[in-house]
């Protein structure tokens, strides 16, 4: 039975000789970071964010549903010396993650509605979320194909709503194949004494 996974895993074959630097907007953002901490990649890809937290000191587990790119990355990993946990599962048919809470939860190019509250969950209180993904917020032509895979204006900061927002854009950048972006990075409150 064919699967997304063996989609992405052909996709991360044809890509394997690509450069793994880091998104430009996690280097932008890492100053409203903890300094060190537990950090969790949902839906890695090849690890480049994985590999730059882990070369920053950071403890970083990172989860795919392509073992092709989940075995690149554990490649590129013992190059480089680190030291990166990986979990592979499909979090479109299971987004539940049986792990402890994070001090730090990313999510880079990759829109699963029904991921988010589970993201959200697993950032400790106080911990931090990031998401940069597509966004139809913006006077830029492209984009995914499927609508589905973009944010609409404003749907990011109301997916947060509650937490405190350090940091939110939408529409003042255009992904290099087409169509806007949105990215935030979110304070998970902490939980209250009563």
């Amino acid at each position: 039975m064919h699967s997304m996974a063996d989609d992405w895993n052909k996709i991360w074959q044809e890509r394997a000789n690509t450069d793994l630097h880091p998104d430009p907007w996690l280097r932008k953002v890492l100053p409203l970071l903890p300094p060190a901490g537990r950090v969790l990649d949902l839906a890695c890809g090849r690890g480049r964010n994985a590999l730059f937290l882990a070369e920053g000191g950071y403890a970083v587990t990172a989860v795919d549903a392509s073992g092709e790119a989940l075995g690149q990355l554990a490649s590129e990993a013992q190059r480089r010396g680190l030291r990166i946990d990986r979990l592979q599962q499909d979090l479109e048919t299971d987004p539940r993650l049986v792990l402890d809470p994070f001090d730090v939860v990313i999510q880079f190019f990759y829109l699963q509605r029904s991921l988010i509250p589970e993201m959200q969950r697993l950032v400790k209180p106080g911990g931090i979320a990031v998401m940069r993904t597509f966004s139809r917020a913006g006077n830029f032509p492209g984009g995914p194909g499927n609508p589905a895979f973009s944010l609409d204006p404003g749907e990011l900061q109301a997916l947060f709503a509650g937490w405190q927002v350090l940091l939110h854009e939408e529409g003042l950048d255009e992904a290099h194949r087409g169509g806007g972006l949105a990215g935030i990075v979110a304070r998970r409150p902490m939980e209250r004494q009563d």
